[in-house]
C-alpha cells in the first residue's frame, strides 16, 4: 500500500528544508573551522624536530573546534527531528473528531508548517552558538 501523496510531500518539504539548513550551516561556519583546521594541521605537520606522536596530538588539537561544532549541529538537528515527529506521532493517536476526513492529514500538515516556520530560529540560534565557539 502507497502512501499518502499530501504526506510524502510533507516529507520531502522537511527534507529539502533540513539539507538546507545543514547547507547554510556547512557554508557559514564549518568549512571555515575546516579551513581553520587544515591550518593548523599543517602547521603541526610543518614542525619537522617534532616526534611523530607530537605531530598527531597537535593534529588532535586542531580538529577538535570542528568535531565539537559538527557535534552540535548534529545534535541539533537530532532534537528538532525528534520533536516534529513526536508532533506528528501526536497526530495518529485517535481523537474526538476521528469521524472528520482529513484529521490526521490535518494535524500532520500543521506539524510541518510549524516545524518548517521553526527552522530560521533554530538556525539564528545555532549561528549565534557557533560564532561563540563552542
Amino acid at each position: 500500500m502507497g502512501e499518502n501523496p499530501n504526506l510524502m510531500e510533507q516529507r520531502e518539504r522537511i527534507d529539502n528544508a533540513l539539507i538546507n539548513a545543514v547547507d547554510d550551516m556547512d557554508r557559514e561556519h564549518l568549512r571555515k573551522l575546516q579551513l581553520t583546521m587544515h591550518g593548523c594541521a599543517k602547521r603541526c605537520c610543518a614542525d619537522m624536530n617534532a616526534s611523530a606522536d607530537a605531530v598527531q596530538r597537535c593534529v588532535d588539537r586542531c580538529q577538535m573546534p570542528l568535531t565539537r561544532a559538527r557535534c552540535y549541529v548534529q545534535q541539533e538537528l537530532a532534537e528538532f527531528e525528534s520533536q516534529l515527529e513526536d508532533c506528528l506521532r501526536q497526530c495518529q493517536l485517535p481523537g474526538e473528531d476521528d469521524n472528520c476526513g482529513g484529521r490526521v492529514e490535518r494535524c500532520s500538515l500543521d506539524c510541518v508548517d510549524k516545524y518548517v516556520a521553526l527552522l530560521p530560529e533554530l538556525l539564528n540560534a545555532m549561528r549565534m552558538e557557533l560564532e561563540k565557539g563552542l
